[in-house]
């Protein structure tokens, strides 16, 4: 299949490779100034692998592809509107943002097939044009309006280390991963810690708690599905790793703050439940992003 792929960001570049080496032909659609580079993957003890791939920087060079994958953070997104809007109709997108701000505009996109995806692997960029493949996980796809034959040969294709699942529940595949975000990233990012820590430091991991126990007195029903003991495990098997929120407040980019925490205190407002502690991390939060350098 011809795929285009918009973002060359860490999970941009890690579908692209895996993707490429499943024998799809890949296209990333990147901003003009880096129209000539060249892009690589480097995986567990192995030297950087250069990805096989054509690189435009116009979204009308993507119209004849047999799928377009919509990898950027969803500030970027959203400016994106009226691209999608005119991209023809008939080509499936599949969106893998965090969060879930990105769903409502995807609701005003008229596209036939639309799909969704949540994507469980640890990935960063070592540098503008390399990405590092930093925990295997898989990635969930569902479909949210229309149909697609072709998404059991993307899947049937997927590899053991880039497997691609269909599932019937992707929203609520998202709002797990979004709870999850919400217990690890704000308060790795206000400690500056690597995952482990938050679970391997007494003080972190009382935090930790508090902030899991009042989110399940919000959403009562997540209680089984998100059991304390999977928290803990999460933060274990990452324990190495950085959470996103982190890297981006380190490199001076905008955090997914709202998309993520933003949208799990909406929620439980419509509830008229309150998250006093995820609330006060959101505010902190918001101020970090006003004092960060975001041109470095």
């Amino acid at each position: 299949m011809n795929i285009g792929i918009v973002g060359a960001g860490a999970i941009g570049l890690l579908f692209g490779a895996y993707l490429s080496e499943s024998g799809h032909r890949i296209t990333f659609l990147v901003r003009e100034t880096s129209i000539d580079k060249k892009f690589y993957i480097e995986k567990t003890n192995e030297k950087p692998q250069q990805i096989t791939c054509d690189v435009v920087s116009n979204m009308a060079d993507l119209k004849k592809m047999d799928l377009i994958i919509l990898a950027v953070k969803y500030h970027h997104l959203s400016q994106m509107e009226d691209q999608l809007k005119s991209l023809p109709l008939h080509i499936p997108l599949l969106f893998i943002q965090n969060g879930l701000s990105h769903l409502a505009l995807i609701e005003q996109l008229k596209q036939e097939t639309i799909m969704i995806g949540s994507v469980l692997h640890g990935a960063t960029k070592n540098n503008n044009s390399t990405v590092q493949h930093l925990g295997l996980g898989p990635t969930y796809i569902g479909l949210f309006k229309g149909e697609w034959i072709k998404v059991h040969d993307l899947v049937d294709k997927s590899t053991e280390q880039f497997p691609l699942i269909l599932t019937p529940n992707i929203e609520q595949m998202l709002v797990k991963k979004a709870m999850l975000n919400c217990l690890i990233n704000p308060l790795s990012t206000i400690a500056r810690v690597t995952n482990g820590e938050l679970v391997e430091n007494d003080s972190y991991k009382a935090i930790l708690r508090d902030i899991y126990e009042e989110m399940m007195e919000a959403f009562e029903e997540w209680k089984d599905r998100l059991p304390w003991e999977e928290v803990v495990a999460l933060c274990e098997n990452t324990r190495l790793n950085r959470s996103s929120m982190l890297k981006d407040y380190e490199n001076g980019r905008i955090m997914e703050l709202d998309t993520i925490v933003g949208a799990i205190l909406e929620r439980a407002a419509q509830r008229k439940k309150k998250l006093p502690i995820l609330h006060a991390f959101y505010l902190l939060l918001k101020e970090f992003n006003k004092a960060g350098d975001y041109n470095r």
